[in-house]
């Protein structure tokens, strides 16, 4: 089994659902009390949300890089990021430390495409939602995007910063989310992709009109196909 280099911390609370995720999909293909062998950094997202806030992506390269490369030295075999919205600079992580990456997006328009769904919505912060690093993996599949209009993002995104990385998930934000989504749908969103890995929390036991996507359990089984393959 190899061994996983997990970044998490931006936030804490969908990094817990990872430690969790990846441990049993190891469990359920290898049985007994077998686990996955893993090292976690958790970022303090207090020093993460500052940079942010400025637009300064280049210290937040410099951040992931750093660990990174403490990953690395550490006996790690791969680089995942336990969060959407840092894979911004992924290509910046991925050509200094020169290890295996598990790319999100990649991971989730693979997934997309075997269900054949052609456009999907698309949930995250604004980071996601304004950047092209998830169009590109999607349009590569031959999947179309669709994003919430200006109001909706900056609902999304503050909702997401304010307020599900604190471990608050309110029936208020739920329901404003749903109806985002139901708004998509009605343009032709044949799928939705939760594109922050704090929103499939706030969804859960949703039910919604089309297909969904939780990036976190895509992003967990493309990290543990890794380890054992």
């Amino acid at each position: 089994m190899k061994t996983l280099g997990l970044i998490g911390g931006t936030g804490w609370v969908s990094t817990v659902d990872y430690y969790k995720l990846i441990n049993e999909l190891v469990n359920e293909k290898l049985g007994g009390v077998h686990a996955a062998k893993l090292i976690l950094y958790s970022l303090n997202f207090g020093e993460i949300k500052s940079l942010l806030d400025i637009n300064d992506w280049d210290s937040i390269s410099r951040i992931y890089i750093d660990i990174a490369i403490k990953l690395k030295q550490a006996g790690a075999d791969c680089i995942i990021l336990a969060a959407n919205t840092p894979h911004l600079i992924a290509d910046k992580i991925k050509q200094a430390v020169q290890l295996p990456f598990i790319h999100i997006a990649e991971a989730t328009a693979k997934a997309i495409k075997e269900t054949g769904i052609k456009k999907v919505a698309l949930l995250g912060t604004r980071f996601t939602m304004e950047n092209s690093f998830y169009t590109d993996a999607l349009a590569a599949k031959g999947i179309s995007t669709l994003v919430p209009n200006e109001a909706e993002r900056n609902y999304i995104h503050n909702s997401i910063l304010n307020e599900m990385v604190k471990d608050v998930f309110t029936e208020a934000s739920k329901a404003t989310h749903i109806e985002i989504i139901n708004r998509l749908i009605s343009e032709g969103a044949e799928g939705v992709v939760y594109a922050c890995t704090e929103i499939p929390i706030l969804l859960k036991n949703t039910s919604i009109a089309v297909t969904t996507f939780d990036t976190t359990l895509i992003h967990a089984k493309a990290a543990v196909a890794f380890a054992l393959d």
